[in-house]
């Protein structure tokens, strides 16, 4: 059925609202998508799990929402005192396209709860009577969100929800989703898309070539030195340069932008500022950044 394609429900018997994926394997003939990924995500946060296209978040969605079986390990949800409600809202779920905004949720609903139904429109900023055909992606995708709601689940997971939106579209994705933080949901949220991640994510996971290759406390990471950015007056020599920053990028032929090493910072910044003075250049800016999760992105799962 077409509606199995948009949102599922699952009730899951737990003692404490937690995420746990446990070394989970998932191949396709020859093709090993997952090899090993594990996780945990607290209650009432918002994890991003961050990775290029085609490197297995879908497919880890899709086997955490019961919509496919691994090959091997285990996803769990948990709950205090009862059952936990999962919610999913695939990458492109599909509408009765005949319908209305408010006959649609009124369907999912079973038309019992009128009130429940306002207040989910209210929620994602939709109003009633507006026929699905001639919605935008940006409003399909809210409507989305607020199918997966229906049940008032405790656990979320969005995968890529702000795919092809622009960016007014995933500035109202974000603003629901940090609505939904502070009514206490915890939230998986799948993406290739960085920008907002850092505003929104408490935690963030790396997916790259099948496994969690890195994961990251989001706030700590704005307070972290992680990166110089340098603009010389004309072309370094970026042999030399790697000699004392094997980590950088060259943002144009006189910008480049230099990682520092997380497991020795300070060493790592002394070299890198050694080996800018070596190029016995003028420069006309320098600066540092905090760590982000773009520059992770570019480190791990990129360069």
């Amino acid at each position: 059925m077409r509606l199995l394609r948009i949102y599922v429900i699952v009730i899951i018997q737990g003692i404490q609202i937690v995420i746990k994926v446990d070394n989970v394997y998932k191949a396709f003939t020859y093709n090993k998508v997952l090899r090993g990924v594990s996780f945990e995500v607290k209650s009432g946060s918002i994890y991003g799990l961050i990775g290029r296209n085609g490197a297995g978040k879908t497919t880890l969605m899709n086997i955490m929402s019961g919509l496919m079986e691994a090959d091997s390990g285990s996803c769990s949800f948990t709950k205090n005192n009862g059952k936990s409600r999962v919610g999913y809202l695939p990458d492109l779920p599909e509408f009765y396209d005949y319908l209305t905004t408010d006959e649609y949720l009124d369907f999912l609903l079973m038309d019992e709860n009128p009130k429940r139904r306002n207040e989910l429109l209210e929620l994602v900023s939709l109003p009633p009577n507006v026929r699905l055909k001639t919605m935008s992606r940006g409003m399909r995708q809210r409507l989305g969100i607020a199918a997966v709601l229906v049940n008032n689940p405790d656990i979320i997971l969005l995968d890529e929800p702000t795919s092809a939106l622009d960016p007014s579209g995933r500035n109202d994705v974000k603003n629901i989703l940090m609505k939904l933080k502070e009514d206490g949901k915890t939230i998986i949220l799948s993406t290739h898309i960085l920008a907002d991640m850092d505003s929104i994510c408490d935690k963030a996971g790396f997916l790259n070539d099948g496994v969690i290759v890195r994961e990251v406390d989001v706030a700590e990471t704005r307070t972290e030195t992680s990166e110089i950015l340098v603009q010389f007056k004309k072309e370094p020599n970026l042999d030399e340069l790697y000699k004392y920053a094997p980590v950088m990028y060259v943002i144009d032929p006189c910008t480049i932008r230099i990682v520092i090493d997380e497991n020795d910072k300070q060493v790592s910044q002394q070299k890198a500022l050694q080996g800018i003075a070596a190029q016995n250049i003028e420069i006309s800016r320098i600066s540092s950044a905090a760590l982000s999760l773009d520059s992770i992105f570019q480190e791990v799962c990129v360069g």
